[in-house]
């Protein structure tokens, strides 16, 4: 249904994104999560770049899973042809590791945010543009 033009398929692809949000956390392997995110999401990239820095220092990551609660569009395309949609999150607690297996910090399970998509039908698949907190917020 990801594969869909449609709410459905909006909020399909918006729930398979965050597991590969949630992949890379734990993987520190972003190819997936590239392949369907535009490099101009600056959300993304920071967080990206915060993890990577952390396994490139010899730690690794555990947890960090990101659940998509509900989503929330009118499906109407703004002035550059993507669909805005409020979505309801959790993410589990996430635990940092250093090289020596270290717990170095960590955060515990959120309470559910309200945080925004916007994403773009590109021919035949979705592209998530960006992520964040609503605008005002």
């Amino acid at each position: 249904m990801a594969d869909e033009n449609s709410p459905e398929g909006l909020e399909a692809f918006t729930a398979y994104w965050l597991e590969l949000f949630s992949y890379g956390y734990e993987t520190n392997d972003w190819a997936p999560f590239e392949a369907v995110t535009d490099p101009g999401c600056r959300t993304c990239e920071n967080l990206k770049a915060e993890v990577q820095k952390h396994y490139e220092s010899g730690g690794w990551i555990d947890g960090g899973g990101i659940s998509l609660n509900s989503t929330n569009t009118e499906f109407v395309e703004n002035t550059t042809g993507s669909i805005n949609s409020f979505i309801d999150i959790t993410q589990n607690e996430i635990l940092y590791f250093d090289s020596s297996g270290i717990e170095v910090k960590g955060s515990k399970k959120t309470e559910p945010v309200l945080g925004v998509s916007i994403a773009y039908w590109e021919v035949d698949h979705w592209v998530m543009l960006d992520f964040g907190s609503p605008e005002g917020s």
